[in-house]
């Protein structure tokens, strides 16, 4: 393969092994990394320490195990710079709170990052059970409200674009993976400008997603409401559904957009 000279090859190698620290695997040992990387011990070792002294990496100490990382504050600091300086998260952050304090539910505002999508912020409800999602975590378009209702307002090209050569991600019983049966929900989802999730990110959940536009009509983000299944109840749904689809609808005018697509 033709190297691209206008990559720094030796940065390149070193931003490459931060992919192997995620939420499932949050500390990972020298050795460990080396050996799934292919990259040679000593250099990973040399690369560490470089991260360590610059404090985007911690060394610390799992039971008695030598040279364990997990990923340092200089993340935290530099994702704080990038989550204020999201004018999208700015601009919804007062009709998200509005959808909250109405319904009580916990609401996240999701965007497109590549060919998946991340959660930018959420607010929690005040009851005690609540959902297991964090500011900062990706998912795949395939599950849950929030993530179709981005999918679906995509271009056809980019949809297909996503759905064949991402892996689509079974979270649960309930996500969907067939192709074929996302297209369908997301030619539904288009005629009634929602989403619904019945536990597709974690059981005996539910979630109501809308799309957000800006001005030119394009698809730039999404918002839900979810919470366990027991408070979803179908008295409630209608409800639910018209005070998402106005806290997405007002964002987006917000964002300059005039119902043209």
């Amino acid at each position: 393969m033709e190297q691209d000279n206008s990559i720094n090859q030796s940065l390149d190698k070193a931003l490459s092994l931060l992919k192997y620290f995620t939420v499932q695997d949050s500390i990972r040992g020298l050795s460990e990394v080396a050996r799934v990387s292919s990259i040679p011990k000593a250099t990973v070792y040399r690369l560490f320490n470089t991260f360590e002294k610059n404090g985007y990496l911690t060394k610390v100490d799992v039971q008695g195990k030598q040279n364990q990382y997990k990923l340092g504050m200089k993340f935290l600091e530099l994702g704080t710079i990038v989550s204020e300086c999201i004018e999208i998260k700015e601009i919804a952050l007062p009709f998200i709170k509005w959808l909250r304090d109405e319904l009580n539910e916990d609401v996240q505002l999701v965007m497109k990052e590549k060919n998946h999508a991340i959660y930018v912020e959420k607010l929690i409800c005040t009851h005690p059970v609540r959902l297991f999602t964090k500011i900062g975590r990706t998912a795949s378009f395939n599950a849950g409200a929030c993530q179709r209702a981005l999918l679906s307002f995509l271009e056809d090209d980019e949809i297909e674009e996503i759905l064949d050569h991402e892996k689509l991600i079974k979270y649960t019983e309930n996500t969907v993976v067939d192709k074929e049966k996302l297209w369908d929900m997301i030619k539904e989802s288009r005629k009634t400008g929602y989403t619904l999730s019945l536990g597709e990110m974690e059981p005996q959940t539910r979630a109501v997603g809308a799309p957000i536009f800006d001005y030119t009509g394009k698809v730039v983000a999404s918002i839900s409401t979810a919470g366990p299944e027991q408070r979803f109840v179908k008295e409630r749904f209608d409800v639910i559904i018209e005070k998402t689809k106005k806290a997405a609808s007002d964002i987006s005018k917000e964002l300059g957009y005039r119902g043209i697509k």
